[in-house]
């Protein structure tokens, strides 16, 4: 911990604790600092020290509090301090460009904001610009031009930036213009947590997949619909955990093991309403091979991609390095692929009434998916100049985390 790494939040006024995107404004910015690796965080607070302390141990969060002058950090030499205004909308890349506050001046600071003078004003007087050095990132006061809403607005754009390039194409087009209004009405309800709408949307999905396994038309397009569903909730649980800093390892292998769950029991349902609707003996098999190619896709995609992403990166949206298959070109375009993207396809044909076309389709295609990302892996194992050991061997890209000097990834959650 060097000395450059201490914030103060300043958290004086009934705008620190207006909630925006579902956390007080102020605790956001503690949450921020934190995200950003600047755990040595004093909250100058006074009336509004309760509701925060809520927020803050919820989420795990050690501030020291601060109400006077005194108060402050006796050893903290000559090294500027961070000073983040506890009205403004902040996030990580932001607070470490954040205004910097000499030691001798905090007193000053404090006195003027006891005074009832504005964050800005009482900034400008201590001799610190209030304005971040940079442009980058989210840094917003609560003001007149910026109300609750605009702030909310601006924090979902940020984090849909945070998403965009691992989005699948329907995501980008269809799942995310769905999950977005859902996401800002349930932010305002604190005990809908990201995994409670996660298992909501994994009970949908299977729920799908159960009515997929009926031969009426109705039931069918139900079914497809309400796959439909788990896909929108399957982004709102990520917008919502990193909206409101409840991103947790935990929550990350539940929304995988969900995606998995469901979509190997859609196949299986299909299969199974098709083989009662009528299929003849060579469908059958096509059936079976659609449910091996799924399964073998899935097992591929977690080993390449989906557990090298929460081993090294902490986060389902990890861009990779190019040390992983994930930094590789077309990487991307190979995750897409592999994405619920074919619920669409499914909704369409089942309008029609044609599901068994959709059938033969995937039992090719999964294999064909499958024996090319072993082959594009292989191509780029060779590239790397590792020894091939087996389509599934060597697992080079979780092995800087598999030693005792390993790196722990940072909390992760809903993602999708």
């Amino acid at each position: 911990m060097t000395e450059t790494e201490r914030a103060l939040v300043i958290a004086r006024g009934p705008g620190a604790t207006e909630v925006v995107g579902g956390l007080p404004l102020a605790a956001r910015a503690v949450l921020a600092l934190r995200a950003a690796g600047i755990e040595e965080i004093a909250v100058l607070a006074g009336a509004e020290r309760r509701r925060l302390e809520v927020s803050l141990a919820r989420r795990g969060a050690v501030v020291r509090w601060v109400s006077e002058p005194g108060d402050l950090w006796a050893e903290l030499g000559s090294a500027p301090v961070l000073v983040v205004p506890g009205d403004h909308l902040v996030d990580a890349t932001s607070v470490r460009c954040a205004p910097r506050c000499a030691p001798a001046r905090l007193p000053a600071l404090v006195d003027d904001l006891a005074a009832g003078r504005g964050v800005g004003e009482a900034l400008r007087r201590a001799g610190t610009e209030p304005r971040p050095r940079s442009g980058d990132g989210l840094f917003l006061p609560l003001d007149a031009a910026h109300p609750p809403r605009r702030l909310e607005a601006a924090l979902m754009d940020t984090l849909a930036r945070h998403t965009a390039t691992g989005d699948s194409y329907m995501a980008a087009v269809v799942d995310r213009r769905l999950s977005r209004p859902v996401t800002r009405r349930l932010l305002a309800w604190p005990r809908v947590s990201p995994s409670r709408i996660t298992l909501l949307g994994i009970a949908l999905g299977l729920l799908g997949a159960a009515g997929l396994a009926s031969t009426g038309y109705g039931t069918r397009l139900v079914a497809v619909l309400c796959l439909v569903a788990s896909i929108v909730l399957d982004c709102v649980d990520g917008e919502i955990a990193r909206a409101r800093f409840e991103q947790s390892a935990a929550g990350a292998r539940l929304d995988v093991v969900g995606d998995y769950l469901v979509n190997l029991s859609v196949f299986v349902g299909l299969g199974i309403g098709l083989a009662r609707q009528g299929l003849p003996g060579s469908g059958l098999w096509v059936a079976v091979a659609l449910v091996g190619g799924v399964g073998a896709a899935m097992l591929t995609t977690h080993v390449f991609f989906v557990r090298p992403a929460l081993l090294r990166g902490g986060d389902l949206h990890w861009q990779g390095d190019t040390q992983s298959l994930r930094g590789a070109p077309l990487t991307q375009v190979i995750e897409k692929v592999a994405s619920r993207d074919y619920t669409y396809l499914l909704l369409l044909l089942a309008v029609v009434g044609h599901l068994e076309w959709f059938l033969y389709a995937a039992a090719v295609g999964s294999w064909l998916f499958v024996g090319g990302l072993v082959l594009y892996r292989l191509a780029w194992r060779a590239r790397q100049g590792v020894a091939p050991g087996g389509p599934l061997a060597g697992l080079d890209e979780v092995r800087a985390v598999s030693g005792p000097h390993r790196a722990t990834p940072a909390p992760t959650g809903q993602d999708a």
